[in-house]
């Protein structure tokens, strides 16, 4: 799922709507068209600016933290995502800093080594194979299949910088993390969807 920019979900207005919206003014305004338009140009901008830096990290991060430690085993792992209902989970080192993060993904490419497995492709797989295919992760710890160093972000980090970093790299949460690399939140694409509703 992509998340829209303001700029991109700008409508174009017409000299029509402009003049529409100035009938419905009462009163006399002294201003042109082209005018009002510039006017609105820079109050959109203005307020596109403040409302890039207004909402901060801190301010919609999910807490506390549900994660796992390097040395979890993988059934540990994947049965916390699935009894939290989650699709992916930060892996802290034994100083509690931050390590990796696993998601569905990690644990669908270490079942088949496909980099661009689909989650139904895999049940394919499975279907046309006997046996079950994450029989081989059962030994494998956190450590052995989360991506690291993981994508990470501050408390006073701004959303719009945040949905941003989240389409670039193609993933679905980010840590929220202090100067000592100590999770402190996470923030996933429908936390910033609220936001931005």
């Amino acid at each position: 799922m992509k998340i829209s920019s303001f700029n991109e979900c700008a409508l174009t207005m017409t000299d029509e709507d402009i003049v529409g919206a100035m009938k419905k003014i009462p009163g006399y305004l002294d201003i042109t068209p082209s005018d009002f338009m510039e006017v609105y140009r820079v109050a959109f901008d203005h307020a596109l600016s403040r409302l890039k830096t207004a909402v901060r990290a801190e301010e919609i991060m999910t807490r506390p933290v549900i994660f796992v430690h390097e040395h979890s085993p993988l059934p540990e792992v994947v049965k916390t995502m699935a009894e939290h209902g989650i699709s992916g989970v930060p892996v802290l080192k034994a100083d509690g800093a931050l390590s990796g993060v696993i998601s569905e993904k990690d644990v669908l490419r270490r079942m088949t080594g496909d980099r661009s497995l689909s989650f139904m492709r895999m049940v394919l797989l499975c279907l046309e194979n006997s046996g079950c295919m994450a029989r081989n992760l059962k030994k494998l710890t956190a450590a052995d299949i989360m991506t690291s160093p993981p994508v990470t972000v501050t408390g006073q980090s701004p959303v719009f910088e945040i949905a941003d970093i989240l389409d670039r790299m193609n993933i679905n949460r980010v840590p929220v993390v202090d100067k000592d690399l100590k999770i402190v939140g996470i923030i996933a694409r429908s936390d910033i969807v609220k936001t931005m509703c």
